[in-house]
């Protein structure tokens, strides 16, 4: 039977251990973030190759593309979006509804622009990789009829929250859920009043080197893959702060 001063050793170890994995992790944080930050000032970031980001859902069509280099503009004024334009972090995000990574990653930013109401501007643009998932193009669709109504991030929830059950049908049955005029959200599907929309988004990330979702462009900056929410909101603070580092 261990003496009362050898448990309060082992205690004191296991505290120490304890202390030491927490500093580590702690210490890895601190990395992953200073390493985006200084990545997006630098204009670094487009170098790097994409396995050095988060989840991504890849377009084997389009992987193989040149990728440019550079910062690029892909802020709209047509597409749904949240906070100030013109504020001083911009957020671009390309999309895919039925993308698992971007599923992930939708909360984070709806509340990182509620954390960031006057500093940052968040928009939101449609990318569906139809080779993984062919529902997506009806669903952005779909999100950019709710846009019509002024309903997009009631229906972007709902998109998001049923995931694993998306079809057509599902798509009318969600916008039932939120109250939409079903009669004009169903005509504009069926007529795919919305489809050159989604295209012409689709058109411009590639342009800009989108080649699967979700892509970020953090004022101008491209990252593609899913960034964890607390570096994130690390990287927004840094840049609203006017760190460089």
């Amino acid at each position: 039977m261990k003496s009362e001063e050898q448990i309060h050793k082992d205690r004191n170890w296991i505290a120490t251990i304890v202390t030491l994995v927490m500093l580590f992790v702690a210490g890895l944080f601190v990395f992953r973030v200073l390493f985006y930050v200084d990545a997006i000032n630098t204009g670094k970031i487009d170098t790097f190759d994409m396995s050095s980001f988060g989840d991504f859902s890849t377009s084997a069509t389009l992987l193989d593309s040149e990728l440019p280099d550079g910062e690029f503009d892909v802020v709209t004024s047509d597409d749904p979006s949240l906070g100030r334009e013109g504020a001083v972090v911009t957020i671009v995000e390309f999309v895919d509804f039925a993308c698992p990574y971007c599923k992930e990653v939708s909360s984070e930013m709806r509340e990182l622009a509620q954390k960031y109401p006057n500093d940052l501007y968040y928009v939101f643009r449609d990318f569906p990789v139809t080779e993984l998932h062919p529902i997506a193009q009806k669903a952005a669709e779909a999100g950019q009829c709710a846009h019509d109504q002024g309903r997009f991030w009631d229906y972007h929830d709902k998109l998001f929250q049923n995931q694993d059950d998306l079809d057509e049908e599902e798509l009318y049955l969600l916008a039932e859920q939120i109250n939409l005029d079903i009669v004009a959200f169903r005509s504009c599907l069926e007529l795919g009043l919305n489809a050159q929309e989604v295209l012409d988004d689709y058109e411009d990330g590639i342009e800009a080197g989108v080649r699967g979702t979700p892509t970020f462009f953090i004022n101008g900056n491209r990252v593609p893959g899913s960034i964890p929410g607390d570096v994130l909101d690390l990287i927004v603070e840094s840049i609203v702060a006017g760190e460089e580092l």
